[in-house]
């Protein structure tokens, strides 16, 4: 049966809020008036309304930022957090953004706390959002913990974003090499065998082999194709197991160039959710925990639950990190004297920072090395297969006499 938001007045003039189950807007006035409420206001519940028509969108990282600086606004500068809600789910156009936000707000009119209606998003908010939003409600600072993790969400889509740019060139150049290379084989070089084989003369060695190339693929094009569709299924396959992902995560960690990128994405990501929970007043062990949870890296994942566990046996986070071999050294005696001095987060997040900042100078690098680089490979397909193809040219007059 339908839901209907409502706001009323008592007997006594008290304000109440909540919602009532009807079979139509009508009906749930009926019901209200019945009990003796005033009606100040009366909706159904936008959720539903929503949810009834066309699937809703999905929410994305852009979306999720919107939805949590305009909430960090509306809370720094006193506006009650349901009135905040209902205000972005009323103003919203976007349909997923307003069901989620409407049952956010559905709850915490129903007396739950905001931070257990976030989990109930999982994929929308991840651990470290649910905790840091559950801390600052112990401590009474929403709106500054929301501006901090607006802060976060933006340096992390930057820093993403410029890994992924870093790596569209070369992929691009590279299929577009080997698309010109297969429609070279099937296509063109056919045609200039029906000549020779028409002279009866034979062909230049470089010329044979790619013809030799153009048969196969010519011929059993459908078992390649096939051979490539399983190739990538067992390899999507493969790499959702725990040893196949242990395995590509250690070779992105030692790819050339990119590596070193990918360990520094790591460790400030790692680093900055550790420094913004400790500040945040979450202990030790469950930032943590959600440090390991948010890095996506199964090797740096394990090292800090290993961490963890040694922090429970007595051990301290300066000597653990001396031990941790995916953390350079000079992090570690940077994290030692924040420990000793009592200023953690502090030097967590300067780690980060200078991480961060290295991550753009390494992925500009590798960027102006790579192009380069997959021009001249690209030169050498192409000018390899024009050569092979200019071979036959050069003698086409002998042959045709």
């Amino acid at each position: 049966m339908p839901s209907f938001i409502y706001q009323v007045r008592d007997a006594s003039g008290a304000a109440l809020s909540g919602t009532v189950e009807a079979a139509t807007l009508d009906d749930a006035g009926r019901i209200l008036r019945g009990d003796g409420k005033i009606i100040i206001e009366l909706r159904p519940r936008v959720s539903e309304a929503i949810a009834a028509g066309p699937r809703p969108k999905k929410i994305k990282s852009e979306d999720l930022m919107f939805f949590c600086n305009q909430l960090a606004v509306m809370v720094d500068t006193g506006v009650p957090l349901l009135e905040a809600l209902d205000c972005i789910a009323d103003q919203s156009n976007h349909s997923g953004l307003i069901v989620m936000v409407s049952r956010l707000a559905d709850e915490v009119r129903g007396g739950g706390e905001f931070s257990v209606a976030l989990s109930r998003f999982p994929k929308v908010f991840d651990d470290l959002f649910v905790s840091m939003v559950k801390a600052s409600e112990a401590s009474g600072t929403m709106g500054p913990m929301l501006e901090r993790l607006c802060g976060y969400m933006r340096n992390e889509r930057e820093i993403r974003g410029q890994v992924r740019s870093a790596m569209v060139y070369p992929v691009g150049i590279l299929l577009f090499s080997v698309t010109m290379l297969v429609a070279m084989m099937v296509f063109i070089l056919p045609r200039f065998e029906k000549i020779y084989a028409s002279k009866k003369a034979a062909l230049p060695v470089a010329t044979s082999i790619l013809l030799n190339t153009s048969h196969i693929f010519v011929q059993y094009w459908g078992l390649i194709l096939v051979g490539t569709v399983a190739a990538v299924t067992g390899f999507i396959y493969y790499s959702r197991t725990t040893r196949g992902e242990y395995h590509i995560d250690s070779v992105r960690l030692r790819i050339p160039l990119l590596g070193d990128i990918f360990q520094k994405v790591c460790i400030s990501r790692s680093f900055r959710t550790l420094s913004t929970m400790i500040s945040s007043g979450v202990e030790l062990l469950d930032s943590i925990q959600i440090a390991a949870s948010v890095v996506d890296n199964r090797l740096h994942r394990d090292m800090w639950l290993r961490i963890g566990e040694r922090l429970r046996e007595g051990r301290t986070l300066s000597e653990e990190m001396y031990e941790a071999k995916l953390i350079p050294r000079s992090m570690a005696q940077m994290v030692a004297s924040g420990d000793k001095s009592g200023r953690m987060a502090d030097v967590l997040n300067r780690i980060a920072d200078f991480c961060d900042a290295d991550v753009r100078v390494g992925v500009k690098s590798v960027t102006a090395m790579i192009e380069p680089v997959m021009i001249i490979i690209m030169g050498l397909i192409v000018g390899g297969i024009a050569m092979a193809l200019l071979l036959p040219i050069f003698s086409i007059s002998k042959v045709m006499r």
